[in-house]
């Protein structure tokens, strides 16, 4: 039987990053918040040690840890004149399945959009003509600037320890960062990682016919570091089990690592869920219905003190 639950003032559905921040941004204001999820309820010890995280067949291969396309999936077609197919096969866009979301098995790669792409149809037209696009072309300005998301960029680095180099301070362009890039406030909080071989010998032959390469931005430890929430992480193994696996080392900046013990301090609790599939194929409009209305979940409460 459905199980009802105390009413309170905020329910977020789904606790990956996205959901993870501003339910710790609401509970942080005093505001009564519960988390839905869907999967399992996982954390870096015991769920991400090896050698279990390593069976690559399993999370690399089988995507062990990404929602399962032969249960709930999305349509995909190649032109408006073919019928929709659901994919069966997640390949590049791996969705997440369970606490933490797509934060848990990303790689790290933390790039910033470049500034030029907030205002993208703008400048396409003052370059091209106002008739450059076709009408039905969906292409939009943002309606806010880089200038304007920036300081919530630096929040969002700060918390995850993002190592890198900058390129562009203030318009101040720095040496071995992306000069490319939008102007920051102030530099990475960590360092780069530590450049490997191939790396190496990848900067020098840029340097050598003129380019300037640079370390891309990483939620991958370069150096023990405490973000603003006072949770700490631990520097870069250089294991290789970074996508498509949780992090075993408290070294990759995911949920389970910058936010969701903070919660704890605000008494977050999380609804975790599974939807039967049963309800999606009831033939009858009322008894859909009701089962909308109920949304029949299966619910096990559970308090994430035990992340």
């Amino acid at each position: 039987m459905p199980k009802v639950m105390k009413e309170v003032e905020v329910v977020v559905v789904g606790v990956g990053f996205a959901g993870s921040i501003i339910a710790r941004e609401l509970a942080g204001a005093g505001m009564q918040v519960v988390g839905l999820e869907r999967g399992l309820m996982r954390d870096t010890v015991p769920d991400f040690q090896g050698p279990m995280m390593h069976d690559e067949l399993k999370y690399g291969v089988r995507l062990g840890m990404m929602q399962d396309a032969a249960k709930e999936t999305v349509t995909f077609r190649n032109k408006p004149s073919e019928t929709a197919l659901p994919v069966r096969r997640f390949v590049s866009f791996l969705p997440g399945n369970g606490v933490g979301g797509a934060g848990t098995h990303w790689n790290g790669q933390t790039w910033r959009f470049h500034a030029d792409e907030f205002s993208i149809r703008s400048r396409y037209a003052q370059r091209y003509g106002a008739r450059f696009a076709d009408a039905d072309l969906q292409l939009q300005d943002w309606g806010i600037s880089y200038e304007e998301l920036e300081p919530y960029y630096d929040r969002f680095e700060y918390l995850c320890g993002i190592a890198g180099k900058a390129g562009n301070v203030r318009g101040d362009l720095r040496h071995g960062g992306n000069r490319n890039e939008g102007p920051r406030g102030r530099d990475f909080p960590t360092p780069p990682m530590k450049e490997t071989y191939s790396c190496h010998l990848f900067n020098e032959g840029a340097r050598r016919t003129g380019y300037n390469a640079f370390p891309i931005p990483s939620g991958n430890m370069s150096q023990p570091y405490t973000n603003p929430e006072g949770l700490k992480l631990k520097p870069c193994m250089f294991c290789g089990y970074c996508e498509r696996f949780g992090c075993e080392h408290f070294a990759k900046s995911s949920p389970h690592t910058v936010v969701l013990p903070a919660l704890v301090k605000a008494t977050l609790s999380c609804a975790r869920a599974h939807r039967l599939p049963r309800c999606c194929s009831m033939p009858r409009k009322r008894e859909l219905r009701a089962c909308v209305t109920s949304m029949r979940w299966a619910m096990k409460c559970c308090s994430l003190r035990s992340l």
